[in-house]
């Protein structure tokens, strides 16, 4: 018997016949939660209960005997229990059940040994269970801690730890304590709800986590701190399946460096902020507003954080590592609350934060609404990137950072509507890039150079296939410069019914330094901004008048192709007007020779040799319209004159046939002239026969001599006559003979 001096109550009374009978106290009642408070009559002593417990050890054969190998069951049902149920450090064969009780003080189980712990429809204020050992489950079901810590500390539980239905509310404070919790089998806490924080870093379960339908609220701290936790399942903060309540938290859910071997799911979660305030020594990369942190978390299977998922605070996954599927499909991420949009531009708000993250399967985020900025640098996905349909708002932000992304497949958004800009420098794409429908608005402003920044920056990115910005269901459209400088796309570029340019930015469409084998430019109206496609490179070539019809021009210096995607005809001579004028019109005054080159060089490699020429003609005009602009006013029109009459006599060259009409038309000219006003001989004494069409042709053929020119002597106006046969004949003739030359040039 017990030493306390004090009369037993009722309560005590039956407990300890019970006991001495070698039975428990077995329940005449269900297992439903009491109508009331226990009276006087149900109350039982906490000293008195743990010293008749210890005492009953010496009666342990007696009662083991009745119960076999199993340990015994003790219920004690609907009592109030009072001051203090000291456990400590005690070893009891035990499963100790506590059904509808209310507890005074905190039960003390510190470093205790017991078959099994459960406690129904109870309240207390707590509970000291640090080191505790429980062989088996840990039942703390549709139970309620107020105002006090379930501490569970380095306990050892060879079960399961329920928590289902239970509320515990600490609020400000920590409502669970479990550093280095060990549980051999899974911790559920089904429609757990808590006010204060559950920390557990460190802890070791060797099944599922599962909070589905849970409440957690600490507003200002953490909801869950698991830094550090390895676990056998996966972590489900998802929908109870029998209530169909999705789970909740405010405050933020810590699991860096967490070692998950199933799932992290988050499906139809609700997540507040864990906003606070800013402490000293925060750094700016700080996501003071998170509502997920899993840094440097690795997860074998899938992240579920998809269809009406919904966080208020920042996601962060940095460095984490992801076996299956990143799943956000649907979801909802808004940070906007935090900062004005104005203030957004200075310093933009993480909504996304993935940088450094290994992701083995895809990242299904199609439909997603993020407002703030998502970002993934140096994030690699060994699968596809969907955000068909995805809407991301943050207006003159950067809103995806994506610098030296790496995507092993398909890296898709269709009809997304971006707010903001799309910054993926050196990204890497195994398959196609498609930006099929999208609408780029309200690119990013550079506040130190006081411009905006690209809607579209793929600066010295790499596509193994396409790269598609045509029209889907809607045009594609980027009010800011698409940047495309130096980016290798291993087969089409594809821009048909494209928008481009707002006007605000210098620069439409930036290709400079592209490398692709088809390029398809083929804008709905005229960029409003310029055009560059210097250095470019390419196979194929699509193109129409929008494209040089642009506001600000089209820079084609050193611009490379082979073919266009509409061939050309011999016949086609109205096409090639048309583009000479593009090129002319482009140009803008400034002579530049590249771009004719290259376009008779494509005439050239199909066999339109006249189309060729006629661009090569152009190129001579326009070179000495330019050195006309630039030279002296008084050297001015003999350039003019120069070029009027190499165009009209010999086409700079181009045209020798030309010439020698013109060697035949001065040659009849000449005779005629020289027919009607014959010559004197230089010496009568000779008597020469006058010819004049030797004499003319003598005049008119360089090097060679018919020995007319010094028989005869020429005087007043005749004498200018010669001397224009003469000028004619050198400058036609050596023309005639460059263009031979030129032609055998070719034909080598």
């Amino acid at each position: 018997m017990s030493n306390t001096a004090e009369p037993l109550t009722d309560a005590e009374r039956r407990f300890d016949e019970l006991l001495a009978q070698g039975r428990t106290a077995e329940s005449t009642t269900d297992r439903a939660a009491p109508a009331g408070i226990p009276g006087a009559e149900q109350q039982i002593r906490g000293e008195y209960l743990a010293a008749r417990l210890v005492e009953s050890l010496e009666d342990g054969g007696r009662l083991f005997s009745r119960r076999g190998a199993q340990p015994l069951v003790i219920v004690v049902e609907h009592a109030s229990i009072t001051g203090q149920l000291d456990l400590r450090n005690v070893d009891l064969p035990y499963l100790l059940e506590f059904v509808g009780c209310r507890f005074e003080t905190a039960p003390d189980l510190r470093q205790a040994r017991l078959a099994g712990l459960v406690l129904w429809h109870c309240r207390f204020p707590g509970v000291h269970a640090r080191n505790l050992a429980v062989s088996n489950d840990v039942v703390l079901r549709d139970c309620a801690s107020v105002g006090g810590i379930l501490d569970l500390a380095d306990a050892d539980l060879g079960g399961s730890l329920l928590l289902n239905d239970s509320e515990l509310r600490n609020p400000g404070q920590r409502c669970v304590y479990a550093d280095r919790l060990s549980v051999s089998g899974a911790l559920l806490g089904i429609r757990l709800r808590t006010a204060g924080e559950i920390r557990i870093p460190g802890a070791k379960i060797g099944g599922n986590l599962t909070l589905s339908g849970g409440a957690l609220r600490n507003r200002g701290g953490n909801a869950i701190n698991a830094t550090g936790i390895r676990m056998g399942g996966s972590l489900r903060l998802d929908v109870d399946p029998l209530t169909g309540r999705p789970f909740s938290a405010a405050g933020t859910l810590r699991l860096p460096s967490a070692h998950i071997s199933g799932d992290l799911r988050l499906r139809d979660a609700v997540l507040e902020p864990g906003a606070r305030r800013p402490r000293r020594g925060d750094s700016d990369y700080d996501d003071t507003i998170a509502a997920l942190i899993a840094d440097r978390c690795e997860i074998r299977g899938d992240v579920q954080l998809d269809q009406d998922f919904r966080s208020g605070g920042t996601l962060r996954l940095v460095s984490a590592v992801v076996g299956g599927n990143l799943r956000m499909a649907g979801a909802t991420v808004d940070v906007g609350w935090l900062r004005s949009p104005a203030e957004s531009v200075l310093q933009p708000v993480r909504a996304v934060n993935l940088d450094g993250a290994r992701v083995s399967g895809n990242l299904d985020a199609q439909a997603v609404a993020v407002r703030g900025q998502w970002r993934m640098t140096d994030v690699r996905v060994g699968g596809s990137v969907q955000l068909n349909r995805a809407q991301l708002t943050g207006p003159r932000t950067d809103v995806l950072v994506g610098s030296r992304l790496s995507v092993g497949s398909n890296l898709e958004c269709r009809a997304v509507e971006v707010v903001g800009s799309l910054q993926l420098p050196g990204a890497q794409v195994g398959a196609n890039l498609d930006l099929r429908g999208a609408r780029l608005t309200k690119p990013a402003w550079h506040h130190h150079r006081n411009n905006y920044k690209p809607s579209l920056d793929l600066r010295a990115a790499r596509i193994e296939r396409d790269l598609i910005c045509a029209e889907g269901e809607q045009a594609f459209l980027a009010e800011g410069t698409v940047q495309l400088r130096w980016s290798q796309i291993g087969r089409h570029v594809n821009f048909w019914g494209c928008e481009l340019g707002d006007g605000a930015s210098r620069t439409a469409f930036n290709a400079s330094g592209v490398q692709t084998q088809e390029l398809t430019l083929l804008p709905r109206t005229p960029p409003r901004g310029r055009v560059t496609l210097r250095q470019a490179q390419c196979e194929l070539l699509a193109d129409n008048s929008a494209v040089w019809e642009s506001s600000r021009g089209v820079d084609c210096e050193d611009f490379s192709y082979q073919n266009f995607a509409e061939s050309f005809e011999i016949d086609d001579r109205q096409r090639v007007r048309q583009r000479l004028g593009w090129l002319r019109a482009t140009a803008g005054g400034a002579y530049q020779p590249g771009p004719y080159d290259q376009l008779a060089e494509v005439f050239r490699s199909n066999g339109l040799e006249e189309h060729a020429i006629s661009v090569l003609i152009e190129k001579q005009r326009h070179r000495y319209a330019a050195i006309a602009r630039t030279a002296r006013r008084g050297l001015r029109w003999p350039v003019q004159l120069w070029s009027w009459l190499q165009r009209a006599t010999v086409g700079y060259g181009y045209r020798p046939i030309r010439a020698v009409a013109w060697l035949a038309a001065f040659a009849v000219v000449g005779t005629a002239w020289f027919s009607a006003h014959p010559l004197v001989p230089v010496n009568e004494q000779d008597r020469p026969v006058w010819n004049p069409v030797l004499y003319t042709l003598d005049q008119m053929l360089p090097v060679v001599s018919l020995g007319h020119d010094d028989m005869w002597q020429a005087r007043g106006l005749s004498q200018w006559v010669t001397v224009a046969l003469v000028t004619a004949g050198w400058t036609l003739a050596t023309t005639v003979a460059a263009g031979v030359s030129r032609a055998l040039h070719r034909e080598r």
